[in-house]
């Protein structure tokens, strides 16, 4: 009965990885979150493009232009033309963009994040 007593809650040492353990979670989580708001931007703007009226109408050249003037108005800089790939197949065109985002954590560790995004406009 007497060990029962004894052995109640928590150590100091548990306290403390437990501790390491959550303020390495939250910085991860505080590294990763504006990645990720940025990642929606661009889903946004190449879901606004598929929405707009006659854009499987326009040239290569002028959806690339307004695909990157609307990253730039969303202040998303890391998205470059070399990211963006717009093919034309029969009435069908297909943007994609593909980045890689990288953000440091701790000394020479880093997280790495692929994203990979796809929309398809029809000739209206």
């Amino acid at each position: 009965m007497r060990t029962l007593q004894k052995q109640r809650g928590l150590t100091f040492i548990s306290w403390l990885i437990i501790l390491i353990v959550a303020g390495f979670l939250i910085l991860v989580g505080i590294k990763i979150t504006p990645v990720y708001l940025d990642h929606f931007a661009v889903k946004t703007v190449m879901e606004s493009v598929k929405n707009e009226p006659f854009s499987a109408r326009k040239s290569v050249k002028e959806l690339r232009k307004m695909i990157l003037n609307r990253l730039n108005i969303n202040s998303i800089r890391h998205v470059k033309k070399d990211h963006l790939s717009i093919k034309r197949a029969g009435g069908m065109t297909t943007i994609n963009i593909a980045y890689e985002e990288r953000r440091p954590i701790v000394h020479n560790i880093s997280l790495i994040m692929t994203f990979d995004e796809t929309v398809e406009l029809t000739a209206n």
